[in-house]
């Protein structure tokens, strides 16, 4: 979901007010995750919307206009730390309208992406861009509200699991976010055997995205997952992204570690319906204000010196919000 803004002193205000503004995990959270720089560049590609990364220094980035997506690679410098974003040509994605998500299929060396105009997943030739297959989704999806159907999109370094999950509540299972409650959303994952055997369905649970900290703005208000990664050992982490005004109008990232051990598995069957009793835990490794930057992908990158990179992108609808944060997890 791309929120515009042309109001150019909110811009300035948000910046001023948010931009290095980071609220950290408590001693006892655990992994550690820790800011190393944010970049913001005017020359950025617009509207980027997903990361993925592909081995040594390369990685794959959507944009939610014109099916565009385009390589870049992000190296280490000679002290071990990654510099600024180098973008190769577009690459057009056969079909594609509103890329949201990209994740990189090791077994297959192609990428899988997540179109928002008809909440699609679909295998894509990351050099050509000619589509090669889909994933056939649970039919509850076609209740996705517009522009709040498949923002996250992630697949396992074994190249065996696939996750995702729609970013606000579907129409059957609830309300969308608001200052008082979060938003029930469906984290998926889908398995298959080895490379020649496709995606099936291999669970469902019910996931509370967190309530907005303050109103909306203009009408604008929103807390759901725009982006899922999964780190070698198979934990998984939820990107959140809040928009709400409280003192000024802004964006907020979070990124939680999940665990679904004691959550129950729901079926197709509406939450309206019946209300998941226990649904993913979520514990809080990472959190930013960031102004009008609105980061919606996150991907694990290369090992660093010090534990392991984590790269956000932002769609960066005005000029000045087109970036790339850096993180450090161990």
């Amino acid at each position: 979901m791309a929120i515009q803004f042309t109001c150019k002193g909110f811009a300035a205000a948000a910046l001023l007010a948010f931009g290095g503004c980071a609220l950290m995990p408590s001693e006892s959270q655990s992994p550690s995750f820790a800011e190393i720089r944010e970049i913001r560049k005017s020359e950025f590609p617009k509207y980027l919307s997903g990361i993925t990364y592909a081995g040594d220094s390369l990685y794959y980035v959507v944009a939610d206009r014109e099916g565009k997506m385009y390589p870049l690679t992000i190296k280490l410098n000679y002290s071990g730390a990654p510099t600024k974003p180098r973008f190769k040509e577009s690459v057009t994605l056969e079909g594609a309208r509103d890329l949201e998500a990209v994740a990189w299929d090791p077994l297959h060396k192609t990428v899988w992406a997540a179109d928002e105009a008809d909440a699609s997943i679909r295998e894509f030739d990351p050099t050509t861009g000619r589509r090669l297959g889909n994933i056939d989704l649970p039919g509850v999806f076609r209740k996705c509200r517009p522009n709040l159907a498949f923002e996250s999109l992630a697949i396992s370094p074994d190249g065996l699991y696939l996750w995702t999950a729609n970013e606000e509540a579907l129409s059957c299972d609830g309300a969308t976010a608001c200052n008082k409650r979060g938003s029930l959303v469906r984290l998926c994952r889908f398995r298959r055997a080895d490379a020649n055997d496709p995606w099936k369905i291999d669970g469902m649970w019910a996931y509370e995205t967190d309530p907005t900290d303050g109103q909306a703005y203009k009408g604008f208000l929103a807390s759901g997952v725009s982006g899922l990664m999964v780190e070698q050992g198979g934990a998984v982490y939820a990107l959140e992204r809040e928009f709400s005004q409280t003192l000024l109008p802004g964006f907020r990232a979070r990124i939680y570690k999940l665990d679904i051990s004691n959550a129950e598995k729901v079926s197709e069957t509406p939450f309206c319906e019946k209300k998941p009793e226990r649904t993913v835990r979520k514990e809080l490794v990472f959190g930013k204000a960031t102004g009008i930057a609105m980061y919606e992908g996150c991907c694990f990158g290369p090992e660093l010196k010090d534990g392991r990179l984590v790269v956000l992108c932002s769609d960066g609808d005005d000029r000045v919000a087109h970036a790339f944060l850096y993180l450090s997890v161990r």
